[in-house]
């Protein structure tokens, strides 16, 4: 019988904060805290957004798992929670259910926490006005506070993910040809993360010639010429983990002015994923890769410069300048290296780092791109 141990993540982590807390209980609501707390993903939570699941855990109580009966069956299954309650699409609300177990609980008056920033405001007023007592404080800060160490479980499983990404890029690349089109590249990328081990693919950016120059541009009918860029940024979901790997390549040789660009870039991204240290901060992080990009001359528009990822593809901390959480050991993050003008050109490279005691650890080592791949 799987019991709290069996889980991925950090759940004595979170129930210790949740135990320490100054809630009566804390309620996960989103697809990702609900993944995460129970150990099972609801797929239908993302994509019928009013298919609402949650998860009560009370202090000194069992979780309570409160969900779609359609899904009763697979969750009963797959998780360690076994107080399940079900409420039947379109005749009962989940809003109900989830109010009829708090005072079960005994807490119609009491103090909960709750992802506000996820529950939509129809649902908290119908919370309230089925208990207008009840005090409602956000519950963010508690989820974050267990799922920003990963485990040794949930390290394996990302750098796994990371690998087949990483695997599927560098065949995609090698195998494309002048006349393609996007469509084919991304159906063939799209192909090669399933194939690696992923359920689904999460995104899928591949872009040649001047789409290169945009960030998260759609595949068109643009068809590959003698001398484009190559540029990608997808990722998929494996055991529910995102991946998020950057990779560029070219169609025949690079000229002299793309070696050194790459150079200065690959520089860069080498020296900010060396700063991903113990006490260290995004924001020193993010300053840092701003001198060094006005030092060579490159454009640096962006809000961040990384960020941590998981059941979310971002996660805290950010390398931004914004950022004052320290670094870790146990935490993950990545480092995301690029340039672009828009309509003309880009170079993207994106990779995952575990932080340790000491240096960290590079987890998407299947295709480095150390140099540009000519294709």
């Amino acid at each position: 019988m799987k019991t709290m141990n069996d889980a991925m993540g950090n759940l004595a982590v979170l129930s210790r904060a949740i135990e320490s807390s100054p809630y009566d209980a804390v309620i996960a609501g989103s697809p990702e805290n609900v993944r995460y707390t129970g150990d099972v993903m609801i797929s239908t939570q993302n994509a019928i957004r009013d298919r609402l699941a949650f998860i009560v855990w009370a202090k000194g109580r069992d979780p309570i798992y409160v969900l779609c009966r359609v899904e009763e069956g697979y969750v009963r299954q797959n998780s360690w929670i076994k107080d399940i309650r079900d409420f039947k699409e379109f005749v009962t609300s989940p809003i109900d259910l989830l109010a009829d177990v708090l005072t079960e609980l005994g807490l119609a008056t009491g103090r909960v926490a709750m992802e506000l920033e996820y529950l939509g405001a129809k649902y908290e007023r119908h919370l309230m006005q089925r208990l207008p007592r009840l005090q409602v404080e956000a519950a963010e800060p508690i989820f974050h506070s267990a799922r920003i160490h990963k485990t040794p479980r949930e390290v394996a499983e990302m750098q796994r993910g990371y690998r087949g990404t990483a695997k599927a890029m560098f065949a995609t690349f090698i195998t494309a040809t002048c006349g393609e089109d996007e469509f084919s590249l991304s159906r063939r990328l799209a192909n090669g993360i399933l194939l690696s081990g992923a359920e689904t693919v999460a995104f899928n950016h591949i872009n040649a010639g001047p789409n290169t120059g945009y960030p998260h541009a759609s595949p068109t009918g643009y068809q590959l010429k003698p001398g484009d860029m190559l540029k990608a940024d997808s990722g998929g979901f494996y055991s529910d983990y995102y991946s998020n790997v950057g990779r560029t390549a070219k169609m025949g040789k690079p000229t002299p002015k793309e070696i050194d660009l790459w150079k200065k870039l690959r520089a860069i991204h080498h020296e900010i994923a060396d700063m991903l240290r113990p006490g260290r901060s995004g924001r020193e992080l993010f300053a840092r890769a701003t001198e060094l990009h006005a030092k060579h001359d490159i454009p640096f528009p962006y809000a961040h410069n990384g960020h941590g990822i998981g059941l979310s593809v971002h996660e805290h901390p950010l390398i931004s300048p914004h950022e004052e959480m320290v670094y870790e050991p146990g935490m993950v993050s990545t480092v995301e290296t690029r340039a672009r003008w828009v309509g003309e050109a880009g170079y993207h490279m994106e990779d995952l780092y575990l932080v340790t005691d000491g240096a960290p650890v590079l987890l998407s080592d299947a295709f480095t791109n150390e140099e540009i791949l000519v294709v």
